[in-house]
């Protein structure tokens, strides 16, 4: 019998979204521009090291995917579990080097050993903790609550990390170092008491249900077959689109947050408190904004939302180009208005990724037969670093290039110009991308419902043959594959079995 999902159960998968969101949020908005500022690094400089440590962690998300999908086969596995083990290491670290990353006056290469630590450390638990909505329950309705929450608590996290450097500037000055460090210790602290809520509150499927291989070899051994794993994925015509919305947009998600503190503060002419207290107003808006699109996905599904999300913004971007024409009066009001429109966009250019990946295991099963959550995760962590990555470097280079200077606080007309593509102009072109992929994708309740209707019949020893046209038709539309080459019916895992996974549930 299947374990129920209560309400403590979400509210501790959620509180991961300290780590994912809050802490993430608050690298995107400050963590460059400190180094920028306040430690005498170019932007080149700075650039690469977010754009190097996210890289090299990037290929560590689906290791990462492999170790927890077998990690049940060691003893800590048997005892800890498979995924909670890693969310339990993850308290005491994540407390210790969080505030590492907010100290001045030190070398660049330390601050690259202390971002890739720190990266490491994200994605030790992250990887693990976006497999749990499939771990304990296969039920839409409970994954979309889930998911929801954990969005919800990532606007929650949002809003307190925007408000405590607005606050701490106001107490130790507008270009404090100190306040910076305090930022990040503060913060650093609460992002580890809630990875303690996330291992105290959730639970994986149970052991019964799952079988595993206790041959599988050292991890040097398999690489190989997880970059074939890896490849495979992309075999899966939902997982490819929903591939193209994380990775493209990710990258207009996390440039759009970078580059905002250098548009207010360059190119608006406005100081840290005003950046500090716009961002926590979009925070809270974001929190409100999230349950219109949380019940959005769920009726309509990600196309649709992730549409409307996307008028959205390019609302608010021509509204930021008539700001930089030189409006002089109420201009905080107004660009807290116009930041607040571009935040309910985003909270639905967010969200969308996160609800769709935890249906995405359950599609492609309908093509291979197995349950391969680990590495759709790992995936998924892997398109979200270079995303992160690729902004990095987009923001430090072009920040460059239009002759930014680093450590002053009036910057030259052509670095002003970049700064400004960088928040108008890109956005619309990433954005263009990602709308042609939504119009492509067809996932929703309905279908999903009808596929995994389908497959759980095959699993009870139903035949291919008494398929409906509804169902034949669904799996076509989110698997990409005709009905008669799904079920294992197909080479998309070679051999039959999956490296990453090694396990298939038992019927």
């Amino acid at each position: 019998m299947a374990r129920k999902v209560t309400l403590k159960n979400i509210i501790g998968y959620a509180s991961v979204n300290f780590l994912g969101g809050g802490a993430q949020l608050l690298i995107s908005l400050w963590l460059m521009y400190f180094y920028t500022t306040m430690c005498n690094m170019s932007a080149v400089q700075a650039g690469i090291i977010f754009t190097v440590a996210r890289l090299l962690d990037a290929v560590a998300n689906p290791v990462m995917g492999f170790i927890t999908d077998n990690f049940r086969n060691t003893r800590l596995g048997r005892k800890f579990g498979r995924r909670r083990f890693f969310i339990l290491m993850g308290i005491p670290t994540i407390a210790i080097v969080y505030p590492l990353l907010w100290i001045t006056g030190q070398s660049f290469t330390y601050y690259l050993i202390m971002n890739l630590i720190y990266e490491a450390i994200f994605t030790m638990v992250i990887v693990p903790c976006s497999t749990l909505p499939a771990e304990m329950t296969q039920d839409a309705g409970d994954k979309a609550k889930l998911t929801g929450t954990k969005q919800f608590f990532g606007t929650i996290a949002n809003m307190i990390a925007s408000f405590i450097p607005g606050r701490l500037f106001l107490m130790y000055g507008k270009d404090s170092t100190e306040a910076f460090w305090l930022t990040g210790l503060i913060y650093g602290l609460m992002t580890a008491f809630a990875l303690l809520l996330v291992w105290t509150f959730t639970f994986e499927r149970d052991p019964k249900e799952v079988e595993y291989n206790s041959n599988i070899g050292s991890i040097w051994q398999i690489l190989p077959q997880i970059c074939s794993d890896v490849a495979s994925s992309m075999r899966i015509k939902t997982f490819r689109l929903h591939c193209v919305l994380m990775g493209v947009g990710g990258i207009f998600k996390n440039l759009t947050t970078g580059v905002f503190t250098y548009f207010v503060i360059f190119v608006l002419m406005l100081d840290t408190v005003t950046t500090s207290n716009i961002t926590s107003v979009m925070a809270l808006v974001s929190s409100i904004a999230l349950l219109f699109f949380i019940g959005t996905c769920y009726r309509y599904g990600g196309p649709v939302t992730y549409k409307i999300s996307t008028v959205i913004i390019f609302a608010s971007l021509l509204g930021y180009y008539v700001l930089t024409l030189g409006v002089s009066s109420s201009l905080v009001i107004m660009l807290t208005i116009l930041a607040v429109i571009n935040t309910v966009g985003r909270t639905g250019i967010d969200y969308v990724p996160v609800f769709q990946l935890a249906f995405i295991a359950d599609v492609d099963e309908a093509v291979t037969g197995q349950r391969r959550e680990g590495l759709f995760s790992g995936v998924n962590s892997l398109l979200s670093k270079v995303a992160t990555a690729v902004e990095a470097a987009l923001l430090g280079f072009v920040l460059q290039a239009f002759g930014f200077k680093a450590g002053v606080t009036v910057q030259p007309e052509s670095a002003v110009l970049g700064i400004t593509i960088l928040t108008i102009g890109a956005p619309f072109l990433l954005l263009g991308v990602t709308w042609i992929a939504s119009t492509r994708l067809k996932l929703n309740k309905e279908r999903h419902k009808i596929l995994v209707d389908e497959v759980n019949r095959l699993k009870q020893g139903g035949s291919m043959t008494d398929a409906t046209v509804e169902a034949k038709t669904a799996f076509k539309e989110l698997t990409g594959w005709d009905y008669k080459e799904c079920w294992g019916n197909n080479n998309v895992v070679h051999g039959g079995v999956s490296a990453v996974t090694h396990f298939t549930e038992k019927v």
